[in-house]
């Protein structure tokens, strides 16, 4: 059997592969506009992204802390990610009154209320640190149940849990309660019911560590045929208007993303070693994940350089420049001595991972469309 570096290898594929994926989305919503139905049937299954990096969340602190006890636990966490949450939820915050308001007098009262909506609900991009954060808690207040509990069980109701929360969002029509059209179009994201069955795999992924490295080569080729064909009935809802959005938060998905984290990681673990690529895009993940959305809003108002360009050639361009922006400028943060408390933690990089296996497996930088 493999050992802890083996791993690392996996993560930094799953991890990588996760920020490419929600960047990707993105990029080809700002080119394509929602005009293809052929782009928007593929942007379905790059919504894997989020609850991978849920999993990828949950997996390392279930294996980090497996044969140890949990001591200082929370103080990283809040430096290094729950802190970024606040600064980019103001930073977004003023954005989007700017855009709203210009600087006119109305300005204060609408940084305000975004301030608050997006601090206290979530409502930017930045919404899955509140779902690790609450799992981070589940993880400590249910752990040693967990480890004695059975795993079948735990994972099944979890799945029972999870799927009926996201079908009654999915297919019930908002009701009579107050904000119902804003809890039915984006809050109920939130709340940790709508990723349970991730984190219950993720933690007994993790804590029985061995045995799932040894399904996962046993049942290798089956990770292959289950991605081709959940994607395929996600594509299918899709297209057929049974969950007509492009959405992380679709039961349908659940099925595909757990298929997709086996598929990415079972794979991963023929590699000797991570391209350079791959380690590189899993240290700035965090960052890019947050950054991503101010650097496509650029080049949204300086579309003029861009948009005469053919649609194959314009993806790739915006997809690898908001790349290297956002890592130059996580990297740049970062030189300075509060820059980590703001934008996140660089990485540790697979040299020094290689050196110490367990400084990546603890890394508060494994975060989380």
């Amino acid at each position: 059997m493999k050992d802890n570096r083996a791993l690392v290898n996996e993560i930094f594929i799953l991890r990588s592969a996760a920020c490419l994926s929600i960047l990707l989305l993105h990029v080809l919503d700002r080119v394509y506009l929602d005009n293809s139905e052929t782009i928007n049937s593929f942007s379905v299954l790059l919504t894997f992204g989020t609850p991978a990096f849920v999993f990828i969340s949950e997996f390392i602190i279930s294996y980090s802390y497996r044969n140890r006890a949990i001591g200082s636990f929370w103080g990283n966490r809040i430096k290094y990610i729950f802190l970024p949450y606040l600064f980019f939820g103001v930073f977004y915050a003023a954005a989007k009154a700017v855009q709203e308001t210009g600087t006119s007098a109305a300005f204060p009262e609408a940084f305000f209320t975004y301030t608050w909506r997006h601090i206290l609900l979530g409502d930017y991009h930045g919404y899955f640190i509140l779902i690790i954060f609450q799992f981070y808690a589940l993880h400590l207040l249910f752990h040693n149940y967990l480890k004695k509990a059975s795993p079948k069980k735990v994972i099944a109701g979890s799945f029972l849990i999870n799927a009926a929360y996201l079908s009654f969002f999915n297919f019930v029509p908002p009701m009579d309660v107050p904000f119902a059209d804003y809890i039915w179009t984006q809050y109920y994201w939130v709340p940790f019911l709508g990723w349970s069955f991730y984190f219950t795999v993720a933690f007994y992924s993790g804590y029985y560590y061995e045995a799932f490295q040894r399904l996962l080569v046993k049942y290798r080729h089956w990770t292959t045929v289950s991605v081709l064909l959940f994607g395929l009935l996600s594509i299918s809802l899709y297209q057929l208007g049974v969950t007509p959005v492009a959405s992380s938060k679709r039961i349908d998905m659940v099925f595909f993303t757990v298929s997709m984290i086996f598929f990415l990681y079972s794979h991963a673990m023929l590699l000797k070693r991570v391209p350079r690529f791959f380690t590189w895009v899993s240290q700035y993940s965090f960052g890019i994940y947050l950054f991503h959305p101010f650097f496509l809003a650029v080049f949204t108002a300086v579309s003029f350089a861009w948009q005469d360009l053919p649609p194959l050639l314009s993806v790739p361009v915006l997809f690898f420049s908001c790349t290297g922006l956002c890592a130059l400028t996580i990297y740049l943060f970062n030189k300075l001595p509060f820059g980590a408390y703001i934008v996140g933690k660089v990485g540790i990089s697979q040299k020094r991972t290689a050196q110490d296996p367990l400084k990546e497996i603890q890394a508060p930088s494994v975060k989380v469309n």
